[in-house]
């Protein structure tokens, strides 16, 4: 597999980064702070040590020129710690780092982070259990020590040494397998790694995803999403009761009553004895009867009600503006790009 090639490049992501212009060609992608460190590794011994030649005046020429020629040397280190990268990295792991109390925020070790960033460079890649002591004397000394014990800062200032000391690791570690992936040369990279000087103060596992990530060069891209929360709320109230109320009734109640039938029928013609007296009657007295209706009232149950809640399934929309991070990429000269979707064998 071929060597992979950087490119002189720009990042411009949410929020927009440093295009961290080189100090002499203002070429985008120089790191003032990682082209120190190269200068303090190579270019001051160096440059020093040909300008002796020509005695003391000859030595500080040559350590000035040689720090400018290391710088260059230490730059593709340095290319793997973008000061914005950094931040960016130091302000998302904040919450879940162990020594930040409730109520603390990334801005109260800030100045803890700052002085890290500087005192790290000027340890050359030193491991920090090396130079804590004289970390413990430089930061009492400093204006923040007051509001910040080094108690207190010394976890933040040990996260940037080993951010660091993990990045640079990777770069050094992509070169060595000639860009294989990550994946191919995890084993080869924690067998390194356990044999560094580094390892008895940050384990692989911990060191294991700043190392991944510095050796992909990898830009995450971010977008929000809505997050909806549902509580209950009360939508209202219902009272069942019974009430008495009035009303005009009339019904039809079928009655019977008796009346008198009377019929005629011819006589026979038979003679009958004695004659009609005029003062004889006859009467038959026949009762009559009828049905009066009576009006009383009974009560009878005429509905059972049940009264319960059901829960019934429903939708409301929710609306809200969200951002999300793309990926911009600007080129200078003839650079060929192959942009390439590949699963990052993240877990």
């Amino acid at each position: 597999m071929a060597t992979r090639k950087d490119p002189e490049k720009t990042v411009d992501v949410p929020p927009t980064g440093s295009r961290n212009p080189d100090p002499i060609t203002d070429a985008p992608g120089s790191h003032p702070v990682e082209t120190g460190v190269g200068a303090a590794l190579g270019g001051i011994a160096t440059g020093a040590a040909i300008g002796s030649v020509a005695g003391p005046v000859g030595t500080a020429v040559g350590a000035a020129l040689g720090a400018i020629a290391g710088g260059y040397a230490g730059k593709g280190v340095g290319e793997l710690i973008d000061p914005t990268t950094e931040d960016n990295w130091l302000r998302e792991s904040f919450p879940s780092r162990s020594y930040a109390s409730k109520g603390e925020t990334y801005d109260t070790y800030k100045p803890a982070y700052d002085y890290a960033g500087e005192h790290e460079t000027r340890y050359a890649g030193k491991p920090y259990h090396e130079v804590e002591s004289d970390l413990q004397q430089g930061w009492d000394k400093t204006k923040h020590a007051a509001d910040l014990t080094w108690d207190k800062a010394k976890h933040a200032v040990k996260d940037v040494f080993d951010y660091r000391t993990a990045h640079r690791y990777a770069g050094e570690a992509y070169d060595q397998h000639g860009g294989k992936p990550f994946a191919e040369v995890e084993n080869d990279l924690k067998a390194g790694w356990n044999n560094t000087k580094h390892a008895a103060a940050t384990t692989w596992d911990k060191a294991r995803d700043s190392i991944r990530d510095a050796y992909d060069k990898t830009i995450q891209l971010r977008a929000e999403r809505l997050k909806v929360d549902k509580r209950p709320v009360d939508a209202g109230e219902v009272s069942v009761r019974k009430e008495v109320v009035t009303e005009n009734k009339t019904i039809t109640v079928p009655v019977e009553r008796e009346e008198v039938v009377i019929e005629r029928r011819a006589g026979s013609g038979q003679v009958t004895k004695g004659g009609i007296s005029s003062s004889g009657t006859e009467e038959i007295h026949i009762p009559v009867r009828r049905e009066e209706i009576e009006v009383g009232k009974e009560s009878v149950v005429t509905d059972e009600i049940s009264v319960g809640k059901r829960k019934v399934q429903g939708t409301q929309q929710a609306s809200g503006t969200v951002r999300k991070e793309q990926l911009k990429v600007d080129k200078q000269g003839e650079v060929e790009i192959d942009d390439q979707t590949r699963n990052s064998g993240r877990r």
